[in-house]
């Protein structure tokens, strides 16, 4: 809105200015300090006393605030303006100043084509100067809104709004000897939830049988021997896996069938890869079987601890904690040893990476199987293998 100063009284073209209605000192005071504070966009004193008594919007300035323009927004600055002078013509109109010699006023052609007398040089430029202390004192005042509504809805959050995600600690690096990346195994899907049928090459084990299997094996502590940089030898003991980490793998892959055969190659209750087999076999010197289920069993469990050795060393300086995280409220590593367990360790990473809002280091993990890894642990909370015969 473009505002322009009052018009004359009809027979009295030139004469003197209404005179200006007298400011409380408390209104001159809180005028003074929001001066200093916006300097750009306060009308200042001359401007509010000419508008003072022309609309209600303008009284309310004056007699309260500072005696701008900055309070009148919307409808109400757009019925002040209108009171004291005429609206801007529209683009199809021409703004024609004519300044004759002897003192005779200038004339603008309105929108009805009257002429209207206006103000001398100094007069125009303070109502340009108003009309661009109105323009800011608007967009400030927008701004100063936006402001307050985005600090009322970080106190209060939309009760359907998803909380940000909280991820985990930033991966450290152990000092000394790290556990070797454990094998490239393909990405497996599990027999029973393959659109492929399963083969069976026997007689599956009954639940309770399985169950004491898999109790059995995962309560076994595994010590490591790694190479140090330095050339010699280091061991690392792990404490015994979860229980139900265990079991709900097993439940997740087979149901806990011991002679169920995958078509993608996955073997017996722990669903083992042949890849897997051998390594594991390699590594700890042992010759398993995995057609058998305590063989199957112990071949699962070893690929869990190695696969709790490589994360744990590498992203969490030897820490094998699989309990939630304190601060995030999370489980990084076990997230990280279902997933691989699934996918491959090869597939899933954590990466480091830094808080644009805080710089802090932080750490991320990559998952290719976020639902494998939601049911693993659903299982472990609800146990279904306590009611299966």
């Amino acid at each position: 809105m473009r505002p322009s100063i009052a018009r004359p009284d009809p027979g009295r073209t030139g004469a003197a200015p209404p005179a200006a209605v007298e400011i409380p000192p408390p209104v001159r005071e809180r005028r003074a300090q929001l001066t200093a504070r916006w300097p750009s966009t306060v009308g200042g004193g001359v401007a509010c006393s000419r508008l003072a008594g022309r609309s209600p919007c303008a009284d309310r300035v004056a007699r309260t605030h500072t005696g701008g323009f900055h309070d009148c927004s919307g409808s109400a600055a757009r019925r002040t303006l209108s009171a004291v002078g005429r609206r801007r013509p529209g683009p199809g109109r021409r703004l024609r100043q004519e300044v004759h010699d002897g003192g005779r006023p200038a004339h603008r052609h309105g929108r009805h084509g009257r002429g209207v007398a206006q103000p001398d040089g100094r007069r125009l430029a303070v109502r340009i100067g108003l009309r661009v202390r109105v323009r800011r004192a608007v967009g400030l005042r927008l701004a100063q809104r936006l402001d307050r509504l985005e600090a009322l809805a970080q106190r209060h959050p939309h009760p359907h709004r998803e909380p940000p995600a909280v991820r985990g600690p930033a991966p450290v690096a152990k000092a000394g000897p790290v556990a070797p990346p454990p094998p490239a195994v393909p990405p497996h899907t599990p027999p029973l939830q393959s659109s492929c049928k399963p083969s069976y090459t026997g007689t599956n084990e009954p639940k309770s049988a399985v169950g004491d299997a898999l109790t059995a094996a995962a309560a076994k502590s595994r010590t490591f021997t790694l190479s140090s940089p330095s050339g010699g030898r280091t061991t690392d003991t792990l404490p015994p896996l979860p229980a139900a980490l265990v079991k709900a793998i097993a439940w997740q892959e087979s149901g806990w069938q011991s002679a169920i055969l995958a078509c993608d190659g996955g073997i017996g209750t722990m669903q083992v890869m042949p890849g897997t087999v051998s390594t594991m076999n390699a590594k700890y010197s042992n010759t398993s079987d995995p057609h058998t289920l305590a063989g199957n069993v112990q071949l699962g469990t070893e690929y869990l601890d190695w696969l709790v050795a490589y994360y744990g060393d590498s992203c969490f300086g030897g820490d094998y904690d699989l309990s939630p995280d304190p601060v995030s409220g999370k489980t990084p590593l076990l997230d990280l040893v279902i997933a691989a367990y699934n996918a491959g360790a090869g597939n899933v990473h954590y990466n480091l990476t830094t808080d644009p809002a805080t710089g802090a280091q932080i750490g991320e993990s990559v998952i290719p199987n976020p639902s494998y890894v939601a049911n693993v642990k659903a299982l472990m909370n609800k146990a279904p293998w306590t009611n299966a015969s």
